[in-house]
């Protein structure tokens, strides 16, 4: 996580914050849910409130990017940017009882049939991916160091140059107080108002 994400929250920020991991891996899965029934019932048919958003890029100001690790650059060096990612911002307790905030990434490389975990900047895995032909894709418009945690929406929106997308707020009774957003080949989602995960997929190029 970049310096200034952390030092700007105060300690109402972290009463707000909900720490349990639960929470996040909760909010992945309505992800799931939601896009499958984004796709299949309609934006009208998942709850009454989705609604399309056109609106200008938010002028915020210059965005300090996320500052990646050795071992991120070193892979950029020898695959480049990865053509899809997915990034969940979590905080989970230490030793000493404290909370500490994680960052889990995943970049995946499919014309290289190769995934590559990271927490915090360390790799953990480095996965096969196996498809029957090899794709032809397009450069993705987003790279992983665009995106910090609890960034806010207009944040979010800046960095990304979104200035059209679908909000969809989740129920209460499955997770309060969060949203769901859909973005050219981004999707992300926010809790309390703060981004807690990031997909951005791969696009297929059109001949």
């Amino acid at each position: 996580m970049s310096t200034q994400s952390a030092d700007q929250k105060t300690g109402t920020d972290q009463k707000k914050r909900k720490p349990l991991l639960t929470i996040v891996v909760g909010l992945i899965f309505l992800i799931l849910v939601a896009g499958g029934v984004f796709l299949y019932a309609g934006w009208l048919g998942y709850q009454e409130a989705p609604k399309l958003v056109e609106e200008g890029v938010p002028d915020i100001g210059a965005l300090e990017m996320y500052d990646l690790a050795p071992a991120q650059e070193t892979l950029l060096g020898d695959y480049g940017y990865p053509e899809a990612f997915t990034i969940l911002f979590y905080e989970e307790e230490a030793v000493d009882a404290s909370l500490q905030d994680v960052r889990l990434e995943t970049w995946q490389y499919y014309t290289q049939g190769v995934g590559f975990t990271f927490i915090n900047g360390e790799l953990t895995a480095e996965d096969p991916i196996d498809m029957e032909d090899t794709p032809v894709l397009d450069p993705l418009p987003y790279t992983p160091e665009q995106f910090s945690a609890y960034m806010t929406l207009d944040q979010v929106l800046a960095s990304a140059g979104l200035d059209t997308y679908v909000e969809i707020p989740l129920e209460k009774e499955f997770l309060e107080d969060a949203d769901l957003y859909y973005g050219e080949a981004l999707t992300f989602g926010m809790v309390d108002g703060e981004l807690r995960y990031v997909e951005a997929l791969a696009l297929t190029t059109v001949e």
